[in-house]
């Protein structure tokens, strides 16, 4: 190694590192062509020090992050070739296997957009075995993207869907910088499209694209409204197109955003031909392959209609493009990988081949082998097309039956748009033998669809999933852009309702002022328990303004709980096909199938509600007291539950601090959410911040799976830390950030993960006393100590003893088959007149003892007779070995003042680890 190289490196490290923490506030802050800046800048910097594991990390997170960045600005491809190949080396060197992956990944999509397809497969295909082989959750989510453009590029969309959707959730969930997924959304869409679902094409694009807004990413926005527009086009839907891409192409002019403008000319181009102007066509065509190769886009197109565009021009016989003819394309195309491009390449070449004369027997080997392509993609648009000409090569050749069932499968095949692609030559097909429904029977068979797919539905006792699912199917039924349940309070009808599932639909959105006459739709289908149906005419399209409307209310337990809602903005007439008294139907049978779902429910939460009073579980939903003072604790807490605010419980051992944790969240606003508990004295100090924060594979020796923290568990529930106080110094400076930013980072790990969680935290100690002792960190002190909650002994509400006494007697009475047992009254005496030192717990321990060694009918309590029996006095009363270790653990604990870890702690003193002495607390009920 360079001598000179090796000494200049760690200033060059140390420059690029606060670099990148330029580059990062950029991306925070979605300035996206400033972080690229600083991204190129750190590359400058590490080049020559790529070899040197400390700069070599650092250049391969560069990297992958300006990979993104590019991607998202849709420019700046033509430089991150180097980069990237630069970096698979330094990540080689290191020996860094999960970048390895990815680098691959993003190698894979930058060679398909540069035409180089056989090496995109390549790059894919490795990246994907490596990303198998280290089944990593977190890596997946990654490469989410990745892999479903790797089967997309292959026409393979149905697989490809399931990636692009874990790519779209990292695209939803990310709060802050830049998306994991940044285009996910983007070839979703396309997905959909190629399956003939358009109205969900649509919705998704548009619903994404408002999202991209809200996070201020105006460029992705502007790529994904191009996109809209292009899909707009697939079903001659031109003035709403023309008015997206002509938006569209502006934006990224002026953002010099390259890939949108790629797709935003392509797309007029496409326009201008559907219009009947083939040589304006032909001219944004050339533009646009002109312009995109110079920005690194080399004849990259995965649309069925570029390939159109080219044979329209070849039939009238216009001059061909340079280097991109029919001919030649038909000739690239078939070398590559894409089965969706083979199968509209055959057709088009056999009627090219037709129209030049050549046999039949030709021709139509070209149309099977198309057909075959075709059903393998799942194209049932692009397959409908293939069919009408087989139908029409067989009238050709007097062979009548076949074209008819032919014209009749390719009719069923347009996903509801048979008017618009249908030709009129072969309709007189569809009439014989009266093989197409009536209109009756049509929508009969859309009834029966209906039902069809609700019988599908897979049963829930969540019914928030089973609402998700029910607007996911009848989006897919009313072929409608953007749905959801709005779900009413009984209690008080004139507050507004909540969207309580929705698809394609946000909160926002209902929130806007474009959605209020929406919204009262809503209210009327509520307030009269009938169908709405509305159409909105307008002369030029709006953003965000629904067309058509469609409302059904629905009842739970005789009463209108909710309504479903689905609207489009691009299409009005999609409501038209059902009659009032259909959508009365279909609005009885929601209602019967949720009102089963949520009397289902119910039972569920009924059933497993008395089971845990029945087994008497420690997590039992009530605290018993009759003690004025723990009321008012409970009356206190509850008033706390209501808000979000963090809590700090403050209670000696064993007076219940996790249950009455337990209280709050069930009267929290997150009760349906997980509750997370978190106890750092039953762990090694040592793996703390793993159990808290999680850990990657490999992340320490030890760590063979990944695996998510505490923390991460609680999103959208309760965090319940025990004993704060416990969490050793070092990572509470990683805790407190992580309550500050709602994100931290797994162990070994270097995605930002965000959680939102509610942190109540429980302690014995007092925790001012540690903070002026230097044990605990001042600010994360004031940070947990919002709200304060103290939970009083037993000795101070001694009224309860006999209460709690009971109750635990009836549960381990059960437990051990003892039914008989009962408490005298001078049992009741003997329980109220001992202080009890180890309190609730304490107690529990007692009567389950007592139970134990009960013998008949009759219970003997053993009591503790004091603290000078206990300390003068230690073997008079003939202890149990356990009872003897009780009191001595006590009564170093008194002399302690409460420390168990550190210098003079009783962990110490007893000559214990101090995880020792608390599993051996918890035994003897002291913790």
């Amino acid at each position: 190694m360079d001598t000179r190289l090796y000494i200049q490196s760690p200033p060059k490290a140390e420059a690029a590192r606060l670099e990148w923490g330029l580059a990062c506030a950029a991306l925070k802050a979605n300035d996206q062509i400033t972080a690229r800046t600083h991204l190129y800048n750190i590359l400058d910097r590490l080049v020559p020090h790529v070899n040197e594991p400390e700069c070599a990390s650092l250049f391969i997170s560069t990297t992958l992050e300006l990979s993104n960045t590019c991607f998202v600005l849709g420019q700046g491809f033509g430089n991150l070739l180097i980069a990237l190949q630069t970096a698979l080396r330094g990540a080689e060197i290191l020996g860094d296997r999960r970048s390895c992956a990815l680098i691959e990944l993003h190698l894979g999509r930058l060679y398909y957009f540069s035409e180089r397809r056989p090496e995109a497969l390549r790059a894919f295909a490795e990246g994907k075995r490596e990303i198998e082989e280290l089944n990593d959750d977190d890596i997946l989510t990654q490469s989410g993207e990745f892999l479903g453009l790797y089967f997309h590029m292959q026409g393979l969309f149905r697989e490809a869907q399931k990636y692009f959707e874990l790519g779209v959730k990292s695209f939803e969930s990310d709060k802050e910088g830049s998306p994991i997924n940044p285009s996910a959304t983007m070839w979703l869409s396309y997905c959909a499209a190629y399956l003939g679902q358009f109205h969900q094409a649509i919705g998704s694009l548009d619903y994404y694209r408002r999202l991209a807004l809200e996070k201020s990413d105006h460029t992705l926005a502007t790529t994904l409204r191009s996109v809209l527009g292009l899909v707009l086009l697939m079903i001659h839907k031109k003035k709403e197109a023309a008015f997206e891409l002509s938006c569209a192409l502006k934006m990224a002019t002026k953002n010099k955003n390259d890939l949108a403008l790629y797709f935003a000319r392509g797309g007029i181009a496409y326009y201008h031909l559907l219009e009947g102007r083939p040589r304006e066509a032909r001219k944004w065509l050339a533009l646009t392959m002109t312009e995109g190769a110079s920005s690194g886009l080399i004849r990259q197109y995965a649309s069925p209609f570029v390939l159109e565009m080219l044979y329209e021009f070849d039939r009238i016989r216009l001059e061909p493009i340079p280097d991109f003819s029919f001919q030649r394309e038909v000739h690239r195309v078939m070398n590559e990988p894409n089965i969706h491009l083979h199968g509209v390449a055959l057709r088009l070449r056999a009627m090219s081949e037709a129209a030049r004369g050549a046999s039949s027997n030709t021709v139509q080997s070209d149309l099977e082998a198309s057909e075959h392509y075709l059903k393998r993609s799942g194209d049932p648009v692009q397959l409908a097309k293939t069919r009408i000409e087989m139908a029409r090569l067989n009238l050709e050749k007097g062979e009548d039956e076949k074209a008819r069932r032919l014209a009749q499968k390719s009719w069923r095949g347009f996903s509801g748009y048979e008017n618009v692609f249908y030709p009129d030559d072969l309709r007189h097909l569809l009439a014989i033998k009266n093989d197409v429904d009536s209109d009756r029977e049509s929508q009969e068979a859309y009834v029966q669809l209906f039902m069809d797919i609700f019988q599908e539905l897979v049963p829930s006792t969540d019914l928030d999933k089973l609402l998700s699912r029910t607007v996911m199917a009848t989006n897919r039924l009313f072929g409608a852009e953007r749905g959801g349940v709005f779900w009413f309070s009984r209690r008080n009808t004139k507050k507004g309702p909540v969207l309580r599932s929705s698809c394609n639909l946000s909160q926002a959105d209902v929130d806007s002022k474009a959605f209020r006459s929406n919204l009262a739709m809503v209210f009327k289908a509520y307030r009269d328990n009938r169908p709405q149906v509305a159409r909105h005419e307008d002369n030029s399209h709006r953003p965000n303004q629904a067309k058509a409307v469609l409302c059904l209310p629905f009842q739970v337990r005789g009463h209108v709980q909710g309504v479903l809602y689905h609207d489009n903005s691009f299409v009005k007439d999609c409501f038209d096909y059902f009659d009032g008294w259909q959508l009365v139907r279909i609005a009885q049978s929601i209602t019967s199938y949720v009102e089963n779902i949520s009397g289902m429910t119910q039972r569920m939460e009924r059933k497993v509600s008395i089971n845990l009073r029945q087994l008497g579980q420690a997590n039992a939903p009530e605290i018993l007291t009759e003690s004025p003072m723990m009321l008012k604790t409970l009356d206190e807490s509850d008033r706390i539950a209501a808000s979000d605010s963090t809590v700090l419980i403050l209670g000696e051992t064993g007076v219940g601090k996790e249950l009455l944790t337990q209280r709050i969240h069930r009267m929290s606003l997150r009760k349906g959410n997980p509750f997370v508990v978190v106890d750092p004295t039953t762990m090694p100090e040592s793996l703390i911040e793993s159990e808290l924060f999680g850990h990657e594979k490999g992340a320490f020796t030890g760590a063979d799976r990944q695996k998510p923290g505490r923390l991460e568990l609680a999103n959208h529930g309760t965090l319940f830390i025990d004993e704060v106080g416990e969490i050793p110094k070092a990572v509470q400076s990683k805790l407190l950030r992580a309550l500050q930013e709602k994100t931290f980072v797994r162990v070994g790990g270097t995605k930002t993960i965000f959680a939102d969680f509610r942190l109540v935290a429980a302690t014995n100690r007092d925790l001012a006393e540690e903070v002026a002792a230097g044990r605990f960190r001042e600010d994360l002190y004031y940070r947990i100590n919002v709200v304060q909650i103290t939970i009083p002994p037993l000795r101070e509400r001694i009224e309860d003893v006999p209460l709690l006494a009971r109750l635990f007697l009836e549960r381990y009475a059960a437990k051990h088959s003892r039914p008989r047992l009962q408490l005298s009254l001078h049992d009741e005496e003997l329980l109220m007149n001992y202080h009890w030192p180890g309190n609730v717990r304490e107690l529990q321990n007692v009567i389950e003892r007592a139970v134990i060694l009960c013998d008949g009918d009759r219970i003997k309590l053993h009591l503790p007779t004091g603290n000078d029996a206990m300390i003068n006095h230690s073997f008079k009363d003939m202890p149990t070995l356990d009872e003897l270790q009780r009191r001595y653990i006590s009564y170093t604990l008194e002399k302690t003042k409460g420390k168990i870890s550190g210098a003079n702690g009783a962990a110490e003193v007893l000559g214990m680890k101090r995880s020792s002495l608390y599993n051996r607390m918890r035994k003897l009920g002291l913790r």
